[in-house]
């Protein structure tokens, strides 16, 4: 393993800048597919290509770096060239199954192992389609032979250039001699232009700069501990050694360097050196050397201190300008615990029973503000975390170009509100559910071009992509323009599966619809790769209750099918309306809330099966008796003495009862302990502020109770 692994910093660097510019490039790669051209792309794609090939040979990732570099001549060729005969379907079939190897190789080293992976097939094969095209352009005649995939990575090669450190003392031809006198050395370095990672790419100069130096520093210092990567752009990188190589030795090294624009290699006086040095290390003292007198020493530092003056000017002027820092997720993810434990503590302390019948006005006002400041630290922590959906909805373009090709539909994927923001948390588990329910549109919605046009509908199927903000929650919606869900197969399926409860006309088209995230459940009598099995939307379900959220699906035969899943806008802190039954206390979200209010004894009513509901300008509600519904023995038994919320979820009302609205407050959200069973309409719980527990009530799921 290289000893490049032993710098973490630089791993991870490595690691999010592939994941940028791999997502990057299947947008490019895809949207060039679509324009069948590459006029717009192609020097982009070139750029990310070459970045990739260059990152990796630096981190001695050679299967990636080698990869990279065959698809990279493709498209040198395709932007000098401008062939006529390209099939730019092949071409892009091609480079996605290299993007996905680039994909699997960072997974790899995400998880703390090497890289293994063989890409020799797949660079053969691009290798090969290079040489065909060059073929066809010229007239049936290539400029140069086919070579084999084991002799092209043996030809010389201008543009890749690898460099083995030469051993200190080496005298063999090629190889930098030494002399018996040290030389010293002011270098500085410009990188060439959007070639990325500086700051990496001047650690592995300093690295290798090891092999040719008794000593070496640098400005910017900590490069690898921190990104100084639009430092270096600006500036240069600026490096002072000694040497025991001469100057043309040195040229020669540095000769091996890649991505590097230009490199002025500058011989110094010892006496100059050394100030240098002083200045790196933060000491500002008069040098004196064995050997050198003092005016010498004086008229050195005089001589050189225009550019002592401008290194820190230099120094002090990039750590101004420093705007941006990484920060670990997970650093995060603790500061908004820790946010959430200041919560508790501020209820802890205004609701203290010792504070009962107390008028403390100096108290409350210091509450106030102290409460302020609580609800702007968490938006601003909350804002941190908060991440664009672009990057998830982008990633369905590859899924859908991917089943158009294996099951033949002419389908296009139409993307709205990508830039709503979410959660991070949200984020990594929104990925999975999207994917299934895509799939099911185009694979069971979206008809065959044949089927649609017999329909009156457009050759073309469109499956919409769309996010938004609702309330305090995200919303994000798959609906396709196929042929719609089917309630007789649906409710016909659900009774061989002994699904039903009740009689099927009793069923709602949406409870219907609903039966298809069951697991094991599929309408389709052919498993394919995509569907059939009845995992998918199973998953889909799962995965979006983890969230809090849920999905609601509405069709029309022959019209399409809508999927609509809620998630809250943030898992951590919501502000919820406390209510007590008997001894116990529940929290309802306040987004939730639409009213509350005292019954009157002539607005009760009671429906044919039995169940109560309330009257309320001239529209009957269900009315779900929290007692009745988890076994609690309440303090008020009749609706008339207690009180009543009225609640909306999912576009539908109903009604809670309680004994009493105790007040507002802001609760921290804590998953129930895996060792209880799922409590239906229970979201989670909260901790108050006298330390009792209190459940925190889901009304998207109390509204199946009624």
């Amino acid at each position: 393993m290289s000893e490049l692994f032993a710098n973490e910093p630089m791993l991870e660097m490595y690691v999010v800048e592939m994941n940028q510019m791999i997502n990057r490039l299947e947008q490019l790669v895809m949207s060039s597919e679509e324009e069948d051209a590459l006029d717009a792309e192609i020097d982009e794609i070139f750029r990310h290509m070459h970045t990739i090939k260059g990152n990796s040979m630096m981190m001695m990732f050679e299967a990636i770096s080698n990869l990279a570099h065959a698809v990279e001549d493709l498209y040198d060729y395709l932007r000098k060239e401008n062939p006529k005969e390209v099939n730019y379907s092949k071409v892009t079939d091609l480079v996605l199954e290299a993007i996905d190897f680039f994909k699997s190789e960072v997974e790899t080293i995400e998880e703390g192992e090497p890289p293994a992976g063989e890409a020799d097939t797949l660079k053969k094969e691009i290798r090969d389609y290079l040489e065909s095209i060059k073929f066809m352009n010229e007239g049936g005649e290539t400029s140069q032979t086919p070579l084999a995939a084991e002799d092209k990575e043996n030809t010389p090669d201008e543009d890749q250039k690898y460099y083995i450190a030469p051993q200190k003392n080496a005298t063999p031809d090629n190889k930098p001699t030494t002399t018996d006198d040290h030389h010293y050395y002011d270098i500085k370095i410009l990188f060439e232009e959007d070639c990325q990672m500086e700051s990496v790419r001047a650690f592995s100069v300093v690295h290798k700069l090891k092999d040719v130096s008794d000593e070496i520093f640098h400005f910017p210092q900590n490069i690898v501990e921190e990104n100084h990567d639009e430092e270096i752009r600006t500036d240069g990188f600026q490096t002072y050694l000694c040497s025991q190589f001469d100057l043309e030795s040195m040229n020669e090294f540095f000769k091996s360097v890649s991505s590097m624009r230009s490199v002025s290699i500058q011989e110094i006086e010892m006496i100059h050196y050394y100030e240098y040095k002083d200045l790196h290390e933060g000491i500002i003292k008069e040098v004196s050397l064995p050997g050198i007198e003092e005016e010498a020493v004086d008229n050195a530092l005089a001589a050189s201190d225009g550019k002592a003056k401008k290194i820190k000017a230099k120094t002090k002027k990039r750590s101004s300008n420093e705007k941006y820092i990484n920060v670990g997720i997970s650093r995060i993810d603790q500061l908004l615990d820790l946010v959430g434990e200041l919560v508790v503590s501020e209820s802890m302390v205004t609701r203290n029973t010792d504070l009962n019948g107390l008028k403390l006005e100096s108290f409350e006002k210091s509450v106030r503000q102290h409460r302020f400041i609580i609800n702007e630290l968490q938006d601003v922590v909350m804002s941190i975390r908060m991440v664009p959906l672009s990057l998830t909805f982008q990633k369905m373009n590859r899924l859908v170009r991917d089943m158009k090709k294996k099951i033949g539909k002419n389908v296009e994927l139409s993307i709205i509100g990508e830039h709503t923001e979410v959660d991070k948390n949200v984020i990594e588990h929104i990925g999975d559910p999207l994917m299934h329910i895509i799939r099911n549109s185009i694979d069971h919605g979206i008809e065959s071009p044949r089927v649609r046009l017999e329909a009156g509908k457009p050759e073309k199927g469109t499956v919409t992509l769309e996010g938004k903000h609702a309330g305090g929650d995200v919303w994000i919606i798959v609906k396709d323009d196929g042929k719609g869900l089917n309630r007789e197969s649906i409710l016909q399926k659900a009774m061989s599966k002994e699904l039903l409860r009740k009689e099927p006309h009793e069923y709602t088209d949406q409870e219907v619809f609903g039966m298809i995230f069951a697991p094991g459940f599929s309408t389709k009598e052919e498993v394919t790769e995509f569907s059939g099995r009845g995992v998918g939307l199973d998953v889909v379900s799962k995965n979006i209750q983890k969230l809090g959220g849920n999905v609601v699906v509405n069709s029309t035969e022959g019209m399409g099918t809508e999927f609509a899943i809620r998630i809250p806008l943030t898992l951590a802190i919501i502000d919820g309306m406390l209510l007590r039954v008997g001894h116990s206390s529940f929290t309802v979200p306040i987004i939730s809330i639409k009213e509350s209010f005292k019954a009157e004894s002539s607005s009760i009513v009671t429906d044919p099966d039995g169940h109560m509901m309330v009257m309320v300008r001239g529209q009957c509600y269900p009315i779900i008796k929290l007692y009745e519904r988890y076994g609690i023995a309440p303090e008020q038994h009749s609706v008339h003495d207690g009180i009543i919320i009225m609640v909306e979820t999912d576009n539908k009302e109903f009604c809670i009862f309680a004994d009493e609205i105790i007040g507002e407050q802001q609760v921290v959200v804590k998953s129930l302990s895996k060792f209880l069973n799922k409590v239906n309409g229970v979201s989670g719980c909260t901790l108050l502020g006298d330390g009792r527990i209190s459940l925190i009530l889901d009304p998207s799921e109390l509204i199946h109770e009624i």
